[in-house]
């Protein structure tokens, strides 16, 4: 009976460190599955960070199980980020088992609560003006985590949207069936200009354009067929008036008296646009025959302005005392590019094509030494490198001049390297990497790149090449098991009769540092060893003890991986 009961105790522990050992491990394992969605009647794509940590690059199997048995033969998927759509609002029970090749299987578990997507109504769009802002309105859950579309969010059902854009609510997780569109515009500044008296015969167009404008234009006061930004005005001409409605922003009006007088408009034109270099400086005169006066955009009154920006300028030049003529001219500036050879090496035999193109200009190469004569002519944008040498160009473009100067070598090396044949250990991820001055790599399975992941043993071959040649690469990887668990038995019975007398680990790897201590209830050390090949026979102090159970501790060092390991648990003497 006191046998009886000592198994019970005994099996009673273990089955309690066993549970205790479980719900410790599945709260440190840090596997998580994850989803996109809460909403029924939508299709949620699952995944999990069992797959993101690369613990299981090439499972054996994958078991996902949604807990919807009502959706029958789609209750359950075999790839990595399956979809599922629940039909019915409520919870569900999400599980994955990930089974590897020589390694234990992983499980991770989860609780999906499905709601149905929540109506309402935003409301119509809201306009603003000049910086303003304004606070959305979700409907209000208890408890609920609002995710806006944006990519922030809130524990509360209000949102202060401060930009532009098209605004939507998931709560919980599941997107709410409405949108609301947010514009924010400038205050707008309309100005028509000054009154103007135009020469017979000049065109003249008048321009209100505003942020988010809509236009009404008038002519004495009578509607003008137009709702665009710009007005042209037509002889004889008169009193113009622009109303610009700006939502968020009100209404803005301006006017403006263009009428026409002789004489003729004479010729005026302020040349074509133009294309500046990085801070370069014009000076642009309003050449009119018969000019009396001078009015540019910039306000200045004299006969020429310099320009030193991008811009649209335009001058009123008035003719005789009479009437204005009028035209518009776009400055813009190349951006600070410039040319951007940089040194290289070629594999002798080969031709470096050097592309110097910024446009219709004047282009002037030197190679140091000097190469073919017929390349250093002037106006060529591209040369043909055919040997190492330094090459220099000047580019000139319009008033810009561009200057860059390269080197250029001759290597005909791949110096190529692979690790050669290797043993790896079941479970272990490892990646095949190529080194050397490849352009490209090509796998034995037509997989292309520096690099390999291991899945299996097996020969692997990669060609390296580039433009000087190609090299193959060979290694064979083999697989061995590197754990180093040790099976201990749960009791013995140290009889003498030469079957199970002995209590000592089962190993199927070299050890190093091995110590083994075995204690009685009362923590006492009946015995203790340093080599895995000399167990306990069950005696302290030269006799055998009583049936009972015992406590035992083994540390040790995984010689292969030289890895600390250490085992710990129960053992029961039988007699």
């Amino acid at each position: 009976m006191n046998q009886i009961k000592g198994f019970l105790r005994y099996f009673l522990c273990l089955l309690l460190v066993l549970v205790l050992h479980g719900h410790a491990q599945s709260q440190t394992a840090p596997d998580t599955i994850s989803h996109n969605s809460t909403c029924s009647n939508t299709l949620i794509t699952f995944g999990s960070s069992v797959f993101d940590f690369d613990q299981a690059p090439n499972p054996s199997k994958i078991i996902w199980n949604f807990g919807d048995p009502a959706s029958g033969i789609y209750n359950s998927a075999g790839i990595r980020s399956p979809t599922h759509s629940f039909t019915t609002p409520g919870t569900y029970y999400i599980s994955l088992y990930v089974l590897n090749y020589s390694a234990d299987t992983i499980k991770v578990f989860d609780t999906l609560q499905v709601v149905d997507p929540m109506p309402y109504d935003f409301g119509p769009d809201i306009f603003l003006c000049n910086k303003q802002d304004t606070l959305l309105t979700a409907p209000a859950v208890p408890g609920a985590v609002y995710a806006w579309s944006d990519d922030s969010t809130t524990a509360t059902d209000t949102f202060r949207v401060k930009e532009s854009g098209v605004y939507t609510v998931s709560i919980n997780g599941c997107a709410v069936k409405d949108s609301i569109g947010v514009f924010i515009s400038d205050t707008p500044r309309i100005k028509l200009g000054d009154d103007h008296i135009m020469c017979t015969g000049e065109n003249i167009t008048l321009d209100a354009t505003a942020q988010n404008g809509q236009y009404s234009w008038f002519l004495n006061g009578n509607p003008l067929p137009n709702d665009k930004s710009q007005q042209p005005v037509e002889e004889p001409g008169g009193e113009y008036m622009v109303s610009v409605t700006v939502p968020g922003c009100g209404v803005y009006r301006d006017t403006a008296n263009i009428t026409f007088s002789q004489p003729p408009a004479p010729p005026f034109t302020l040349g074509e646009d133009t294309l500046l270099c990085p801070k370069q400086i014009i000076t642009v005169p309003a050449v009119v025959k018969g000019a009396t006066g001078y009015l540019w955009s910039t306000g200045s009154k004299d006969s020429a302005i310099t320009i030193k920006q991008a811009g649209t300028y335009w001058a009123f030049v008035k003719v005789s005392n009479q009437c204005e003529v009028v035209d518009t001219f776009i400055v813009r500036y190349r951006g600070d590019k410039n040319l951007d050879f940089n040194d290289t090496a070629i594999c002798k035999g080969s031709t470096l094509v050097l592309d110097a193109d910024f446009g219709t200009g004047v282009y002037n190469w030197q190679a140091i030494p000097p190469q073919r004569d017929d390349q250093n002519q002037t106006g060529q944008s591209t040369y043909f490198v055919y040997h190492p040498g330094t090459y220099s160009i000047t580019a000139t473009v319009g008033q810009c001049i561009y200057k860059d100067t390269l080197t250029v070598t001759f290597d005909d090396s791949l110096n190529t390297y692979m690790i050669q044949d290797t043993t790896l250990c079941f479970g272990e991820n490892y990646v095949l990497q190529v080194k050397g001055n490849a352009n490209t790599y090509v796998w034995q399975d037509s997989t292309v790149g520096p690099s390999y992941p291991i899945t299996k043993e097996g020969k692997y071959t990669v060609i390296a090449t580039n433009g000087c040649g190609s090299d193959t690469l060979n290694t064979t990887i083999q697989f061995k098991t590197c754990a180093c668990n040790l099976i201990l038995p749960n009791a013995f019975t140290p009889n003498g009769d030469g079957r199970n007398d002995t209590f000592r680990p089962l190993h199927a790897c070299s050890m190093s540092h091995y110590e083994m201590k075995i204690f009685n209830r009362f923590g006492q050390l009946v015995f203790q060893s340093t080599s895995p090949d000399i167990g306990w026979d069950g005696s302290y102090k030269g006799k055998i003890v009583n049936t009972g159970t015992f406590v035992y501790t083994v540390a040790y060092i995984n010689a292969d991986t030289q890895q600390p390991m250490q085992a710990k648990g129960w053992v029961v003497v039988v007699r």
